[in-house]
């Protein structure tokens, strides 16, 4: 009998010892085949989390269920062990199969038909336990992903009313935004608020198009992912923006995803302002010798445009 074809009659998942094959090792496995504790599965066709969902016969839920959405996680924050949903009145026991040592077991009052047959959890459940489950820089991305899409209404998520994560589900909901268009922006937002800062996501400014964040009401923060601003175009593109947003009475301060990541936003954007504040300060007092070339940007710090933004000086 040939393992390959006996485990697609199979639809590609089976205990092994249901097969004439139960003395097999998984050393002795052939490719394309896996082995989970007694199960053999085609890992071509079935990821680990999928196994783990057969064999439990519950959900693929929670974080682990962000690739199935297309939701997005942060690589150092996958999960190492399953998230899996079930009816709050199955009995789960540990066995030789289920140890329960590499998931974590959601218990849920309601799950459809269409979850059961799928074995992944509806995108409302997966909501409802990211925001319970998870800290805040993997919960907020996930939840602003699915509100900038289109795919869930988040007003009518079942929010427990009461439990000690209560006070960290509502900071989420009420921290989410549906402008937000990137992980990346959401990991900077919330940086920004860390700091003491409220900025706005996802203005449009008339005649420069969508910015990613306004704070103070005049800096502008702009965030750039490699997929969308590696090009030499782009790069043209993102200075022109620049200029007319310095026109416009904006100074913009522009990060990388590794500046995001690493640390350096999080000191940056600190020291930025301080300095702007610092021209504003001298400009407004005329203080200092000023060389010729930067007087009408001082000009435009102490006055000129950011008294539209109602931060400088009545002129």
């Amino acid at each position: 009998m040939d393992l390959n074809e006996e485990l697609h009659k199979r639809h590609g998942i089976t205990k092994l010892s249901s097969l004439r094959h139960a003395e097999l090792t998984p050393a002795m496995l052939p490719a394309g085949i896996s082995h989970y504790r007694g199960w053999i599965y085609d890992h071509t066709r079935y990821t680990l989390d999928q196994v783990r969902a057969f064999v439990y016969n519950a959900c693929i839920s929670c974080v682990s269920a962000a690739p199935i959405y297309e939701l997005p996680i942060l690589m150092e924050e996958r999960p190492q062990k399953t998230h899996l949903s079930v009816a709050y009145n199955r009995g789960m026991h540990p066995s030789k199969l289920r140890r329960f040592d590499d998931v974590c077991i959601h218990r849920e009052q309601i799950m459809s038909d269409e979850e059961r047959r799928t074995h992944v959890a509806s995108i409302g459940t997966v909501l409802e336990r990211v925001l319970v489950c998870m800290p805040l820089k993997v919960s907020l991305p996930m939840l602003d992903a699915a509100r900038n899409r289109g795919l869930y209404d988040i007003s009518t998520l079942a929010i427990p009313p009461t439990g000690s994560r209560l006070p960290h589900l509502k900071e989420a909901l009420s921290l989410s935004s549906d402008r937000a268009r990137s992980i990346l922006e959401t990991v900077a937002r919330l940086q920004l608020i860390d700091m003491g800062l409220t900025p706005q996501v996802g203005v449009w400014i008339e005649g420069v198009g969508e910015v990613d964040m306004i704070i103070l009401g005049f800096i502008i923060i702009e965030v750039d992912g490699w997929a969308f601003h590696s090009s030499k175009e782009q790069r043209e593109k993102d200075l022109k923006r620049d200029r007319e947003l310095l026109r416009r009475g904006y100074v913009v301060l522009r990060f990388t995803y590794d500046d995001v990541m690493n640390g350096d936003f999080a000191r940056e954007v600190p020291e930025s302002v301080k300095a702007i504040r610092g021209l504003v300060s001298h400009a407004e007092a005329g203080e200092g010798r000023v060389a010729a070339k930067n007087i009408d940007f001082l000009q435009i710090l102490g006055g000129l445009y950011l008294p539209y933004h109602g931060l400088g000086r009545a002129s």
